[in-house]
């Protein structure tokens, strides 16, 4: 898989990460691993000595100067190597093995865009315990996004998505916290990019701190963040944003 890049980015994931290079590195053997750490712990660290151990090459950073994930998703992208690329979460919500039906669409030339979707018929949720308030959000949100898209869309904010190098390039996100994830799916959309959904395995969180906090804070932040990913859909489709 020398032609496809694994975009990594954390926030204060130093437990689980080791397990999530073993998972990349099994199913996706050969790829470049590219890791932006965005908080404070010892997770770029750990990922440099997973490499050492492991003898496995990785491009491990911390993003100094870091202002959400979806600035350290565009350096991802910026460093990154390979004409396909998989944004993968490293807090173990997703699956590894995942990654090669991920993209082999993308590798086949039969899309540009695919999304691990958690809500797709057929997606694995056995290992998740819910969230009312999350999941509902969600479904709002996709719901949205799949009206001013023109074309039914089941998981917009899912930590498991695949590109081209050509179709990121064509779309670049503006937002650096969470409605960048809307932005790639939209403006991907407008410009008539293929757009491919696959079911994916989803777990509970195993380790590291959600960048929505937690408590009260965490469903303030879902709610202002779920408002702001339907309008940033509405004014990308009326040509506003």
């Amino acid at each position: 898989m020398e032609q496809l890049s694994i975009i990594i980015s954390t926030f204060n994931e130093e437990e689980t990460i080791k397990k999530c290079l073993d998972g990349v590195a099994e199913h996706a053997p050969g790829a470049e691993i590219v890791l932006v750490h965005g908080g404070k712990d010892r997770t770029a660290a750990r990922a440099r000595e997973w490499s050492a151990e492991r003898g496995i090459p990785i491009r491990a950073l911390e993003n100094f100067g870091d202002s959400g994930k979806g600035h350290a998703v565009k350096v991802g992208v910026t460093l990154a190597r390979g004409e396909i690329m998989i944004q993968f979460d490293a807090d173990m919500q997703f699956a590894p093995g995942d990654i090669p039906r991920t993209a082999a669409p993308l590798m086949e030339g039969e899309a540009d865009l695919v999304i691990g979707s958690r809500f797709a018929p057929g997606a694995d949720r056995a290992g998740y315990h819910p969230s009312f308030f999350r999941d509902a959000g969600n479904r709002l949100v996709n719901g949205t996004v799949s009206a001013m898209a023109g074309r039914k869309i089941t998981d917009v904010t899912t930590g498991l998505k695949g590109w081209t190098k050509k179709m990121i390039w064509d779309v670049p996100f503006r937002d650096n916290r969470f409605v960048y994830e809307m932005e790639i799916v939209m403006r991907a959309a407008r410009k008539g990019y293929r757009i491919m959904e696959i079911p994916a395995k989803y777990f509970s969180r195993e380790g590291g701190v959600s960048g929505h906090g937690g408590g009260l804070r965490e469903l303030w932040s879902l709610g202002t963040t779920g408002l702001k990913l339907m309008a940033g859909a509405v004014l990308i489709r009326l040509g506003l944003w």
